[in-house]
């Protein structure tokens, strides 16, 4: 079966083309342009060096969040779009889950972190069930600002191995409340990458064998509606004077 992966949850855009678990190509970009102006070119310049044309895909796989607020609606939306055209399965998997697989097979607790800004994270805690391809949630996906989430990981009094896009900025605060229990990989293990989305997507097809009906996972409110929440209740004890 062959599928393509699309992940813009955080400032990376990655792409990859995969058939059944093996690994085919993959896109990588980390720059300032936008997702918009960069997806479709990546996934052309893939499909062209790899050979293969959308009509051999069949399947088409995304990660719906956590993450930007824009960039998972530009990633779901390209998806949907190809998926229904082609009229392909959409499978849609969550941006921490597909992260753990930077720490496949280590001993050690898989912490995936991005930025959430507002001093949080967008955060979960694995753990790879030893000699198997499968990783247990310990913690669900959440935001927390980054102190509490520290002090809580702590406690546990286990290795924690970090990844994500927050990593390389927070590698001071991170040693310094957990000290040598702490690993941070290299950017080019922790970032968000193709091949990762790839087997998350390639396990959830192995589990349902259906397609998703794949919708935004933000965890938490935008700004945006934040503010205009505040608005309202502000209008409505006004109208109740």
């Amino acid at each position: 079966m062959k599928y393509l992966t699309i992940d813009t949850t955080t400032k990376v855009t990655a792409v990859a083309l995969a058939e059944d678990k093996q690994l085919v190509g993959e896109g990588f970009l980390h720059t300032s342009k936008a997702h918009s102006e960069r997806l479709i070119p990546m996934l052309n310049q893939l499909l062209t060096a790899a050979a293969w044309t959308l009509q051999d895909l069949d399947m088409i796989g995304v990660t719906r969040g956590p993450g930007s607020f824009t960039g998972i609606r530009i990633g779901i939306a390209t998806a949907q779009g190809l998926a229904q055209v082609l009229k392909l399965p959409l499978i849609g998997v969550v941006s921490l889950d597909a992260l753990a697989w930077a720490g496949r097979g280590r001993t050690e607790d898989i912490v995936p972190i991005l930025d959430a800004r507002k001093n949080e994270w967008y955060t979960a805690r694995y753990h790879w069930l030893p000699g198997e391809e499968k990783v247990e949630c310990l913690t669900s996906p959440q935001a927390l600002p980054m102190d509490q989430w520290l002090e809580q990981l702590k406690q546990l009094d286990r290795s924690i191995c970090f990844v994500g896009d927050a990593v390389s900025k927070s590698k001071e605060l991170i040693e310094s409340v957990l000290g040598e229990r702490a690993m941070i990989l290299p950017e080019y293990f922790s970032l968000p990458r193709g091949a990762y989305v790839a087997r998350a997507v390639w396990q959830r097809w192995q589990e349902t064998g259906v397609g998703d009906r794949v919708e935004p996972y933000y965890i938490r409110f935008s700004e945006a509606e934040v503010n205009w929440a505040k608005k309202e209740e502000i209008r409505r004890s006004e109208e109740h004077e």
